[in-house]
């Protein structure tokens, strides 16, 4: 797939600060345009199937730094697809979002903990799972609150790490830190009061950069002893060499992960994520249709 772009379109962005899905492959230009080439199985190319056709899709995106990975401004963004026609069926089915997690150890007993969206930074009314995915808009706050239920009074929910991911996947190589070491790193972040058993935060939506639609939210949690000085949850917020510490196997839980989502970001006619610019200058969509005998190399 190749993309041409008049340079007197984009007034404003160069081949310095454009990229494809995978920030690694740049673009270039030939003096009049921008050119994106890429194969259909490489620069983070995605795939996607209808019932008729089967579709790649690469987008050129602006960035600021190279090292960014989400943006909460309204981006330069231009997507490029090719598509034809296929015979076969591809089965899809969508992962419904986690309603708990329940876990037992000896000295804990049984214990669930519970991670929601809310509509308000008041935290009474909890977002309808049925709803999911959450649609947002870039800037709009995010309400979360883990909660922990337990037959135990004196316990303490320790939230030690949070981090956004596009997939359902912890380990996924693209991430946004949001809460490390019990630290806040997101500027936008903020948390809320709660008791002992819950932890109640917000933060402003963002999008990753790329085409990536949708948002998931994995936090690292632990309980611990609420009247223990030397556990972890007492600790709070500290830098990793200190928090590199002997679990108390008395007073505190092993370290669990848990997620929800996904969230994605609302796009406007103009199909950029939260974006009320001139479509003129914002989003382009370029269209090839070649068929498949071209594609096969037949």
């Amino acid at each position: 797939m190749t993309l041409y772009v008049s340079k007197s379109s984009v007034r404003g962005f160069n081949e310095t600060n454009l990229r494809l899905n995978d920030p690694s492959c740049s673009v270039t230009t030939n003096g009049s345009h921008v050119i994106a080439s890429v194969s259909l199985n490489s620069c983070g190319t995605q795939v996607e199937e209808t019932v008729d056709e089967i579709i790649f899709k690469n987008e050129m995106t602006s960035f600021d730094q190279a090292q960014d990975v989400i943006t909460r401004e309204h981006q330069f963004e231009i997507q490029f697809i090719c598509k034809f026609p296929k015979n076969s069926r591809l089965s899809v089915s969508f992962e419904a979002q986690e309603s708990g997690y329940l876990f037992t150890e000896a000295l804990f007993g049984n214990f669930t903990y519970l991670f929601e969206f809310y509509d308000s930074s008041a935290f009474t009314t909890v977002i309808d799972p049925k709803t999911y995915p959450i649609k947002l808009k870039l800037k709009d706050m995010i309400y979360m609150g883990i909660k922990v239920r337990s037959s135990l009074s004196n316990i303490r929910l320790f939230v030690e790490s949070c981090r956004a991911t596009p997939h359902d996947n912890p380990n996924d190589p693209i991430y946004y830190d949001i809460i490390t070491n019990g630290c806040t790193k997101d500027k936008t972040t903020k948390v809320y009061s709660g008791s002992l058993k819950e932890f109640r935060f917000g933060l402003e939506a963002f999008s990753f950069i790329g085409d990536y639609e949708q948002v998931y939210i994995t936090c690292t949690v632990l309980l611990c002893g609420a009247g223990d000085p030397k556990t972890r949850c007492a600790q709070g917020c500290t830098n990793s060499s200190s928090s590199r510490r002997r679990r108390s196997l008395v007073s505190e839980t092993q370290r669990y992960f848990i997620s929800q989502g996904p969230l994605r970001l609302a796009r406007t006619s103009s199909g950029s994520p939260g974006s009320s610019l001139n479509l003129n200058i914002l989003v382009i969509t370029v269209v090839f249709i070649w068929p498949l005998s071209w594609l096969l190399g037949l």
